[in-house]
């Protein structure tokens, strides 16, 4: 019997060496272990008798540590947790420690090619799933599973069943992976590949950008999937078998998709742009590790050249990475940006938190990746309502102050 994606990942990645398939429980080996918010593993490891510290690590050149979530630190607590990450990278020799590079830990890890096709990285945030973009396999790990593979390189794991989606359509000229991806939601539930890995097939994803096959892979993990894979072909690393088992096959034309957005308060809650437009927005952000890489903001460039930001509307663009921001930067997108009224903040994950609040009778539009009671604001602003959707979708309502469709500002 042939095998899918992810039973080839992890069959060479057994430690006993044999092939594997769904539901085989296995001891795999890691390729490497992004641990963010070092913070907890740290007090996970003193909660074990280590007040130092990890004693050890399985191998400096492949544990990757990112203060990200907290750079720059906004407590003293925070400060003080940076300076012992860093003491500890030191102690222990570890290569890949980033402190004060801004940037998405994801789209930092493909800048740097820390993660390559066919490997299997494991990382304390759920995203990891991004770097199926490329056809490695990514999966989020707790705190205390983070401490175990720091110290040993390998975890246990139980081989995923694979569901496969096939995207049929020629490509856009705009990103559009997002309003794909929001479709599956809104069609199949929120969370229809529980526990499954998810392989993206077919001439549509042949046809994507590396950028829009990571929005994919990102967003698999927002339909509760395990591992996602951006499958183009002719790509680099495993491809699955003709013969390979699937528990669920689907199929979409991506030529008969319009817009998409989800509406407040869950990622499944998807409609078609028609139903939502007029809604009036106050905010608007653009960035995260789903939509944050040039692409997106050169769309956003594109749409705002001429153009101005509504009166009212605030509109945060915030670049993946550094690298994504010296890109923009040299492409003369930032004046562009200024010009139009867009605030450009530092590139980081600060773009899904809260880089500006979104209060209860306030409604904001974002192409980051969760719109669930609270995200912009914490429990006190639970009634602000987020609404997600692609990167035009996003910036043609902060020029008209309201949700519409992209397509008259294209």
């Amino acid at each position: 019997m042939g095998q899918t994606i992810a039973e080839k990942v992890l069959s060479a990645h057994n430690v006993a060496g044999t092939a594997v398939y769904a539901g085989d429980g296995i001891d795999a080996s890691v390729d490497g272990l992004l641990v963010i918010n070092y913070h907890t593993v740290r007090a996970a490891y003193a909660a074990m008798g280590y007040p130092q510290g990890p004693p050890a690590v399985f191998d400096p050149e492949r544990v990757f540590v990112m203060n990200e979530h907290v750079q720059p630190p906004r407590s003293v607590a925070m400060a003080l947790g940076n300076r012992a990450s860093r003491r500890d990278a030191e102690r222990l020799g570890i290569r890949n420690f980033i402190e004060s590079e801004p940037g998405v830990c994801h789209q930092m890890m493909l800048d740097r090619e820390l993660v390559r096709p066919g490997q299997l990285v494991a990382g304390n945030d759920s995203h990891v799933t991004a770097y199926g973009g490329i056809n490695a396999a990514g999966f989020g790990v707790g705190t205390l599973e983070a401490a175990y593979i720091w110290a040993f390189g390998q975890i246990f794991l139980t081989v995923p069943r694979s569901i496969r989606v096939t995207l049929r359509g020629a490509p856009r000229p705009v990103p559009f992976a997002k309003d794909v991806i929001l479709y599956l939601a809104g069609r199949y539930g929120g969370a229809f590949a529980g526990d499954c890995s998810l392989e993206f097939d077919g001439p549509f994803v042949d046809s994507l950008p590396l950028a829009g096959r990571i929005t994919l892979a990102d967003h698999a993990v927002e339909l509760g999937a395990k591992f996602g894979f951006a499958a183009a072909t002719g790509g680099a690393g495993y491809r699955p078998d003709d013969d390979a088992g699937y528990a669920r096959t689907i199929e979409v034309d991506c030529d008969e998709l319009g817009y998409q957005v989800a509406r407040p308060f869950e990622f499944g809650n998807v409609t078609g742009i028609g139903e939502v437009a007029g809604v009036p927005v106050d905010q608007a952000r653009l960035g995260s590790c789903a939509n944050g890489r040039f692409e997106d903001i050169a769309t956003a460039a594109r749409m705002l050249a001429g153009r101005r930001v509504a009166d009212g509307v605030r509109f945060y663009i915030s670049p993946a990475s550094g690298e994504v921001l010296r890109q923009v930067a040299e492409a003369g997108l930032l004046p562009i940006l200024l010009e139009a009224g867009a605030q450009v903040i530092e590139p980081g994950c600060a773009i899904c938190q809260t880089p500006g609040i979104v209060l209860n009778d306030e409604v904001c539009i974002s192409s980051t990746t969760r719109n669930y009671r609270g995200r912009f604001g914490g429990s006190e602003c639970g009634d602000g309502r987020v609404y997600l959707a692609g990167p035009a979708t996003v910036t043609a309502s902060a020029i008209a102050g309201r949700i519409v469709d992209p397509a008259e500002y294209l």
